[in-house]
């Protein structure tokens, strides 16, 4: 038998942004939680959208190594000039602040590299023989842990295969005052002014840019075929980020988190946000697993998980469409994964039964389903949305003026407020009736909360 470092309530494979925030927000709940991971390792960067940072701060997290918000310069297909804003990560230092919270919350924190992680056991195995033993195991190794077996068709949980190539570059290879992405024939680039002077670059292109030589050789064709001459950085950082659906599935013993669940495509920029928001459901989920309430787990997972994989893949498709290029690199990825529409704006209001979070646990509520919610919306502002409307009966949506007084008396004023402009977000219109079906139409869990 391997020698055990410690027995705990939880213990997380990983120690990325998914895997370390889940630690913190698990100890916080008051699980005795050990954490496995190799600290971070040479320098990286990624771009980082300001609601990332908004929900870190919301939860108290650190926000070390994350510059201010600069406006991104696009070049891409018919879009040109200034095109929203990202905050520069340096994730050596943002990932060293987030396992330094972890420990200052009570969480053992072990520098090793993890060797296997045994669900049937209850064990997260390490190379130099030691062993974890929790009575739940999380999987936050990123694409590094091992795909969940399916009976889909691997075409239909992965895309293309795509490589990411970066490193630092001298300043002619591109601009030094603010963030830039670019669609090239064979690929797309981004690149970013950090310190001494010069740039992160970080090149994008088909594995098939490969070709058949290996090793440097390998990488530096690749990086050639997107960005021409310019030099390959001294030690370039490759990584493969075609975007796929893990793990599909609960697996009650090791639920999974950030790409170790669904890795997505970076061009989407939502790669950071999933990881991160993906470790919110850590606590409610550990809490169900741990109650016996597997049923409520396994639905809001796989709800979640498939919702997150499918939206952004088509997503990512219909940016690539937008690029405008015919070459293979571009072709393929915009016919990926299918012709679905990213947002169905055929969808009548209605209700369903769903799994949401509801004060920190997981829960069976009837939601409402809209074009601009189509997960389910099961709360606004702190108010459940659907008993809310049956209050209604059929009339006509107030106007903001009285909806407090004739709907929501019992509710601050600016909860009745920010409740009544999510309706008109959604599509209802004041004094006109409410256009939706109050039967139970759908079965399918889900946990979209709007207030979230």
């Amino acid at each position: 038998m391997a020698p055990q470092i410690g027995t705990f309530d939880i213990a997380i494979a990983g120690g990325g942004p998914a895997g370390s925030v889940a630690a913190v927000l698990l100890a916080r709940a008051g699980f005795r939680v050990a954490l496995a991971t190799l600290p971070p390792r040479g320098p990286r960067y990624e771009g980082m959208s300001a609601r990332v940072a908004a929900i870190l701060a919301q939860h108290h997290l650190p926000l070390a190594g994350i510059g201010p918000a600069a406006q991104r310069h696009v070049s891409w297909g018919a879009f040109q000039g200034g095109q929203n804003s990202e905050h520069l990560a340096d994730r050596s230092a943002f990932d060293t602040g987030l396992l330094e919270a972890a420990r200052a919350e009570g969480v053992s924190v072990i520098y090793a590299s993890v060797s296997s992680v045994r669900p049937e056991a209850g064990e997260i195995c390490m190379a130099d023989g030691n062993c974890l033993s929790a009575r739940l195991l999380f999987e936050a190794r990123g694409r590094r842990a091992p795909r969940q077996s399916s009976d889909l068709n691997r075409d239909e949980l992965a895309g293309p295969d795509t490589i990411s190539v970066a490193g630092f570059a001298p300043p002619q290879a591109g601009d030094m005052e603010t963030p830039r992405i670019e669609a090239r024939p064979d690929g797309w680039v981004w690149s970013v002014p950090v310190d001494r002077g010069c740039l992160w670059l970080q090149a994008v292109g088909a594995a098939a840019s490969l070709g058949r030589t290996n090793g440097k050789a390998a990488v530096a064709e690749l990086w050639h075929s997107v960005l021409g001459k310019t030099a390959l950085p001294r030690r370039p950082v490759v990584h493969a980020i075609a975007p796929r659906l893990t793990a599909p599935d609960l697996d009650p013993r090791c639920p999974r988190l950030g790409d170790a669940a669904v890795a997505l495509d970076p061009l989407s920029g939502h790669g950071m946000f999933w990881a991160v928001s993906s470790a919110l459901m850590a606590v409610p989920v550990a809490r169900a697993l741990l109650a016996g309430e597997a049923d409520l787990a396994r639905d809001f997972y796989r709800n979640r998980v498939a919702e997150t994989f499918w939206r952004q893949a088509r997503v990512g498709r219909d940016f690539y469409r937008e690029a405008g290029f015919q070459t293979p690199f571009w072709q393929q990825r915009a016919a990926w994964p299918d012709e679905a529409p990213t947002h169905d704006t055929d969808i009548r209001p209605h209700t369903a039964m769903r799994v949401v979070v509801q004060d920190g646990y997981l829960a069976r509520r009837e939601v409402l389903i809209t074009r601009d919610a189509p997960g389910g919306a099961a709360f606004a502002a702190g108010q459940e949305i659907v008993p809310l409307l049956r209050r209604l009966n059929g009339q006509a949506l107030p106007q903001a003026d009285r909806f407090h007084s004739a709907v929501l008396p019992e509710a601050p004023p600016q909860a009745a407020r920010a409740i009544h402009q999510w309706l008109l977000s959604q599509g209802f219109t004041e004094g006109a009736q409410i256009p939706w079906d109050t039967a139970n139409r759908e079965t399918e869990p889900c946990n979209y909360d709007p207030a979230a």
